[in-house]
């Protein structure tokens, strides 16, 4: 029976070593070898020597470091803050805290674009009442503003579950010791944090990099990489669009080594009650200071809700629009061209996250239970987390352009694009879910009589259901706003709702804002579903 059982498990995972190896070889390797391969054919020395390339280079390792450092201090003063403290406000303040990853980037620049650019509301304020002309923040301010609100939230959840999972003793041991509050937290609590600063610090800095959205908006003339790629394969200069890509990679990787954790966390969980702060002054301050970080929280989804209600040809004079109109959100529905992009982009989505679930579950699997294979697999499966979203839509561009495998200018890439991008995530969430996994629950399972069938869905699913619905969540929202991939990748057949909002902000705003909205819905509405299912299975 023994021997039986290890042969089933042999099989089980031979098949799932050679599906990981099909499916990523050709979804992930060839692509990213090919793509080495014509830009060193194809190198364009001079793109990186002077003119915008050159300056492309240096603003975005500059967008990149600034980002790390501004959303690293905003994200950790709010995860010290919230988890040793109570002061008005905190409660709110807490759950609101993840609101920027209900944005989806496209539709969080156009809020910021109404709110702070060159149109916008603020800057249109400060003239009309205080006389102040050209207040509309630009190129790289913006750009981080925009950062900061966004990937703040990295530090934040990171740093929280850090300090939860400290041991308060060691901090206290060093006060009776002498040291004074900031010794300790600099030789104390800092080094224990830093494994969950170095893993924000690259999730935010490999964001800057692929960001798209804020620097074509805010970048005027602060080029960077992501967008005179976009600028370049617009322009059909291809060689310099592939050598400006390679360099991307490479500043995506300097990044993953700059930033890879070098540390490890030690210390048993000891979760301390928060401290209330005492002093009337010290409570008046943080309560205002509170209510003022939930206002910037609301504000652009406050923003983009009002504005979709909004008769845009009526509004040219007036600082407040007075004029509504539902017609921004009929139209959407009455229109099949109107709501051809919601279609598209729910179709698109679902296909690349069956993919990405039938794929990342067997290679989560033999990462997780360490199969042999497992360590190539990871390998692949990592590899996109590395690339900025704009690499790797010219890998498919670049892999998928032949005659022998035509999939480029078809519907078909970029749902390819979106199982490419998920696939790292969804992997680490569900091998997370495994890796502490009590295998000899299925023993005892069959022991007692019980089929391996009955087993997997009695006593498998209920476990890791949780995580692999929020994993499939994760993967349909993320692929329901991707824009950095899909601007280079859509045909007409597809566009998808990102897409459309670029588009329309450049004609209409007012169908750009309910586009936005019913975004941001189908958003909320799938960690909703996923969260009442996984609910219900566990």
């Amino acid at each position: 029976m023994k021997r039986s059982r290890e042969g089933d498990l042999r099989t089980i995972d031979r098949g799932a070593l050679v599906l990981c190896l099909l499916v990523l070889g050709a979804a992930v390797l060839y692509p990213t070898l090919r793509l080495i391969v014509q830009a060193f054919q194809q190198w364009t020395p001079r793109v990186l020597t002077d003119g915008p390339g050159l300056e492309s280079i240096g603003n975005t390792f500059v967008v990149c470091i600034a980002s790390v450092a501004l959303a690293g201090m905003v994200g950790t003063l709010f995860a010290l803050a919230l988890s040793r403290y109570t002061f008005p406000g905190r409660n709110l303040l807490a759950a609101l805290a993840y609101l920027p990853f209900t944005l989806p980037p496209m539709v969080g620049v156009i809020s910021f674009y109404y709110l702070i650019g060159r149109d916008g509301f603020f800057p249109r304020a400060l003239e009309r009442y205080f006389g102040i002309e050209d207040a509309a923040l630009p190129g790289l301010g913006a750009i981080l503003l925009i950062h900061t609100y966004s990937f703040y939230v990295f530090f934040y959840a990171m740093v929280s579950a850090a300090l939860d999972g400290m041991d308060r003793s060691l901090s206290e041991a060093a006060r009776s010791l002498g040291a004074g509050k900031a010794r300790t937290f600099f030789r104390v609590t800092v080094p224990l944090l830093m494994p969950a600063l170095l893993g924000a610090a690259l999730l935010t800095f490999m964001s800057s990099a692929a960001s798209f959205s804020a620097p074509y908006f805010f970048g005027q003339n602060y080029r960077v990489l992501s967008v005179q790629i976009f600028q370049e394969r617009s322009q059909f200069h291809y060689p310099e669009s592939l050598t400006l890509t390679v360099v991307l990679a490479a500043i995506a990787f300097a990044g993953l080594l700059l930033f890879r954790a070098r540390r490890t966390g030690g210390g048993a969980a000891s979760k301390g009650v928060r401290q209330p702060i005492r002093s009337t002054a010290g409570r008046f301050a943080a309560g205002a200071v509170a209510w003022a970080c939930i206002a910037v929280l609301l504000l652009p989804h406050i923003a983009i809700l009002w504005f979709s209600f909004v008769d845009h040809g009526a509004w040219f004079t007036e600082l407040i629009p007075t004029v509504f109109t539902f017609k921004n959100y009929t139209e959407l529905f009455t229109n099949a061209s109107a709501f051809a992009p919601i279609r598209s982009s729910l179709w698109t989505s679902a296909v690349a996250t069956l993919a990405t679930m039938l794929v990342a579950l067997p290679a989560a699997y033999l990462v997780a239970r360490r199969r042999r294979g497992g360590a190539l697999v990871n390998l692949l499966v990592m590899l996109p987390w590395a690339l900025p979203g704009t690499v790797i839509a010219i890998n498919m561009i670049v892999a998928f352009n032949d005659p022998w495998m035509p999939l480029y200018g078809t519907v078909w890439l970029l749902p390819l694009a979106y199982f490419v991008r998920s696939v790292p995530l969804v992997t680490r969430m569900a091998g997370a879910a495994i890796e502490v996994f009590d295998g000899t629950l299925i023993e005892a399972g069959q022991s007692l009589g019980a089929s391996r069938a009955y087993c997997f869905w009695h006593i498998v699913v209920p476990l890791i259901a949780p995580a692999a619905g929020a994993a499939m969540a994760l993967a349909f929202a993320t692929s329901l706003g991707e824009f950095v991939a899909s601007i280079l990748l859509y045909v007409p057949a597809n566009e998808p709702i990102a897409v459309r909002i670029f588009n329309e902000s450049r004609r209409a705003v007012g169908p750009a804002f309910a586009y936005s909205v019913l975004l941001m819905l189908l958003v909320a509405a799938t960690f909703v579903v996923s969260r009442r299912f996984t609910s219900r299975v566990a």
